[in-house]
């Protein structure tokens, strides 16, 4: 609710906007709704708006100019699997944490380390101050309190960075691609909620600042019309998108936004190999990764031990950054079929609910997998 008696919907259109902008019919139809607060949506054909109490949703589709309505609803971080929380330091030790072995990650640093690919982690920020993330951190942007710091509120985000990213220093831990390029794309509070207007725009800041990779580790069981055109729009204009499955513990259960065709949808396997527990599955999972009991970066320059398909995700996310540094050349849907072609099926587990299988990306990058 805004405003007391006004309510926020987000609505899509048939007819296209003109560029971006609003018609004159769309106009009309604004006036005659009395819709105000009205922004159109970066590469989506609609608005967002405030609603007065008087007008219901159902007489706005029945004008006949509306092709969705929906709110605009929550996106929160996938309900996190029990885990040792208990944030730890390290002095001078380092560790390559089990996940970044087990994909074949560290095969391929002799010949590549994501050097010079820019990876958006649409979070709930990135904890900059973190030694092993600070080099790799390259900008970003808060969409939650526009203006405001992107740093992490959370911890999650700052998680998740280190999976695909931590930099070797030496001295903590080494992410899946420890030269990538980091942007902390805030999308979700202290709390770990945001919106479906969040997400939208964070894949139009991805595009203007010509992202190669995007993480979503969050998700919501609502579908959402403006989200899967969004999705759909930054898919075709270049931007790999890799999104958390869910951690709903059964078949058939998969989040948006992984459930659209255009992200690369992660479940959880175990370091045994098997599919984890809490993982969600279905017939839209594209790939499993490690996700149990993942050692990353956390605030404060610690580290935690946390078990999900976020922490999934980001070793996806990490393998795409080693491939498109290897061949810079291959656009989203090339890399999608080098990682694809470099899994491995997994024992004792329903292909039918986990994709291609277990990521190698050791493997993906010598594959040739075609056109």
């Amino acid at each position: 609710m805004v405003g007391g008696n006004k309510r926020v919907r987000i609505i899509l259109f048939k007819n296209r906007l003109y560029r971006g902008e609003l018609t004159p019919p769309h106009i009309d139809f604004i006036n005659w709704i009395g819709a105000q607060e009205v922004r159109t949506l970066p590469n989506v054909n609609g608005i967002i708006c405030t609603l007065p109490e008087g007008i219901t949703d159902e007489q706005i589709r029945s004008a006949g100019i509306v092709a969705a309505i929906e709110e605009n609803f929550k996106i929160r971080l996938v309900p996190w699997a029990p885990a040792k929380f208990k944030p730890f330091m390290y002095d001078e030790e380092q560790l390559i944490p089990w996940g970044v072995h087990y994909i074949g990650a560290h095969v391929c640093w002799p010949e590549t380390r994501g050097q010079g690919v820019k990876v958006a982690v649409i979070d709930s920020g990135i904890d900059g101050s973190h030694p092993n993330l600070g080099g790799n951190l390259k900008g970003g942007i808060n969409l939650v309190v526009p203006g405001a710091s992107y740093y992490d509120d959370n911890g999650h985000g700052t998680h998740v960075a280190g999976i695909i990213a931590a930099a070797n220093i030496g001295r903590g831990i080494v992410g899946v691609a420890p030269e990538a390029e980091l942007y902390a794309v805030k999308v979700l509070d202290q709390w770990g909620e945001g919106t479906i207007l969040n997400a939208i725009n964070a894949l139009d800041w991805c595009l203007k600042n010509r992202i190669h990779v995007a993480n979503m580790s969050f998700g919501t069981d609502k579908y959402s019309s403006a989200l899967e055109e969004a999705v759909r729009a930054a898919h075709r204009r270049g931007l790999l998108i890799v999104a958390a499955a869910g951690n709903d513990g059964g078949p058939n259960t998969v989040d948006y936004p992984s459930v659209f065709d255009e992200t690369i949808s992660v479940a959880v396997v175990d370091s045994r190999g098997k599919l984890a527990s809490f993982s969600s599955s279905g017939p839209e999972v594209d790939l499993l990764a490690p996700g149990s009991d993942i050692v990353s970066t956390y605030l404060w320059g610690s580290y935690v031990r946390l078990s999900g398909s976020s922490m999934a995700t980001a070793h996806i996310t990490g393998a795409a950054a080693l491939l498109k540094a290897k061949y810079p050349e291959e656009d989203a849907n090339q890399l999608r079929r080098r990682l694809l072609s470099g899994a491995q099926k997994a024992k004792g587990i329903d292909k039918n609910l986990t994709g291609a299988g277990i990521v190698r990306v050791d493997l993906s990058l010598k594959s040739f997998p075609g056109a």
